[in-house]
């Protein structure tokens, strides 16, 4: 498993529309902020977007706001729209290479990895990492 730089990018965006809450900022402006394309930010806000975390609005004065609060956005709902669900991540169905008939035994293994992540993340939320109350 990998934490990929989707999902540190979208705390960082998080983090920055906490600090305006209610204002559209602009996505092409903090890309440049943090030093990624604009391509990789569209990326991120699109997962954000589709997540219900963010709303973007069009126009001269548009931009991307969080449209959550803080204390209701967890580190699993980043993780998710950045990447991908936790429950892919460890799925074991592609494994081609596996010739065991029905349940294999790391299924278990992973499923509890699965479940203690899950759990985990799920009690993050964003306004506990941005106050460092961790």
């Amino acid at each position: 498993m990998r934490i990929t730089r989707r999902t540190d990018y979208a705390i960082h965006l998080i983090a920055d529309l906490a600090e305006n809450p209610g204002k559209s900022m602009g996505l092409r402006a903090l890309s440049e902020r943090h030093k990624v394309t604009y391509a990789f930010a569209r990326t991120v806000q699109k997962g954000l977007l589709n997540a219900g975390i963010i709303k973007t609005t069009r126009g001269i004065n548009g931009g991307i706001m969080l449209v959550k609060g803080l204390e209701e956005i967890t580190l699993l709902d980043v993780f998710e729209a950045a990447q991908e669900p936790l429950e892919f991540t460890f799925d074991n169905n592609e494994s081609a290479w596996c010739s065991c008939e029905g349940k294999c035994v790391s299924d278990r293994v992973w499923d509890s990895t699965k479940q203690v992540l899950e759990d985990h993340f799920s009690k993050i939320t964003m306004l506990q990492m941005l106050d460092s109350d961790l």
